[in-house]
């Protein structure tokens, strides 16, 4: 039984261009079993990845204030 992975990043700019600041979040699903439905395993991966965005995101954003306030 094979299993595969897939790896999607996103890197953005944080504040002016000058600053030269980055912040960048990635998310990998590991062990897709090609033998079983593909897309039952993205959807439920998909559920738990909506999940902790929820919580990244309102991370990122209160480090990004912090950032942009100093």
């Amino acid at each position: 039984m094979a299993k595969v992975s897939v790896h999607l990043g996103f890197t953005f700019r944080v504040g002016d261009l000058a600053t030269n600041q980055y912040g960048r979040l990635d998310l990998n699903i590991d062990q897709i079993d090609t033998e079983l439905p593909i897309d039952q395993q993205l959807d439920k991966a998909g559920q738990t990845a909506d999940q902790v965005w929820s919580v990244l995101k309102r991370r990122v954003d209160a480090q990004i204030d912090e950032v942009l306030d100093k």
